[in-house]
This record gives structure tokens, sequence and C-alpha cells, in this order.
């Protein structure tokens, strides 16, 4: 599946996502600005740097719409037992963000937030290593470094 960053003018609300699908069908939704990276970006980085297949996109590249998998993640009354990576990849985002927009924290400090932040979710934490956090912090700064100087219109294109 094609997945197109779309950087829209500074005076629109939000950039967009867009996903297209080896079938031709597509799907897309809005990026709000946060500063930082989208929250869906990050979602792209773990999912594709860790390989997994049954979270956000990988719900998206078997047909959902991005709206409908995103509310499904974000509501807590939504039962995911079936797709723990979905809630993994979530609270992966979350302290990833909080890596952002505080600074890294060492990776024993990073598998406690990653604890806490999975229970809160009702999931155990995934199996992820240091090299693999690594990994994923990697692609995230070459993520960021690609999008940051975007003008208006221009986009990233990946492949899931």
């Amino acid at each position: 599946m094609l997945v197109r960053f779309l950087k829209n003018a500074p005076s629109d609300p939000a950039d967009r996502l867009i996903c297209i699908r080896p079938d031709g069908t597509t799907t897309w939704s809005h990026l709000p600005r946060q500063g930082i990276l989208p929250h869906d970006a990050f979602h792209f980085v773990i999912e594709t740097t860790l390989e997994w297949r049954d979270a956000l996109f990988g719900h998206v590249a078997r047909g959902d719409a991005l709206d409908r998998v995103s509310a499904r993640l974000h509501d807590t009354k939504h039962n995911w037992a079936k797709a723990t990576q979905a809630l993994h990849s979530e609270a992966l985002v979350e302290c990833l963000q909080a890596d952002q927009w505080g600074g890294a924290s060492d990776p024993a400090a990073f598998a406690g937030k990653l604890v806490a932040t999975c229970r809160r979710r009702g999931v155990p934490p995934p199996d992820i290593d240091a090299t693999e956090l690594t990994r994923v912090r990697t692609a995230l700064r070459e993520f960021g470094a690609a999008w940051r100087p975007l003008g208006p219109g221009q986009s990233i294109e990946r492949t899931f």
C-alpha cells in the first residue's frame, strides 16, 4: 500500500494522510499538527520498522478506513483483544511522542513508561529490546528530517 504524508499550507488546520491500496481504493484522514511529527507518522514508522501488520496501517491495508481504525484505537470501550499489536502501537506512539517532547529516556526508563502505558490499555507490554527501540528512534529521526523541510503541497511517500 502506498502511504502519502502530504503537507498543506500553514493556514490549513491540518496536513493530510492518504493511503492507496494495491486494488486502487483509497482512504485519507487529517494529520493534526502537533509541533513534532504527526501522530500517524509515529504509527507508520513503528509499524514498518518493527514489521507489525496487525496495527493501524495493517487494518487500513486490509480495507478499513483510516478514520474508522483511528477512532477504534482511541475508544477505550472498543475490544482489541484479538489485535494486541494495535494497542502496542498506540502505547509506543504515546511513549515516543513523550520522548520527542521531553527528550529521549534511557532504555530502562522507557521500558518502565511502556509497561505503565500498556497496563492502562489492558495489555502486556510488547517484547521490544534496546536494539529495536534504537531502530525505531533512528527511523523517526530520519522521517522527521524528511518531513520538516517540506513546503505546502509536498509529500513523503512510503510503502506499507
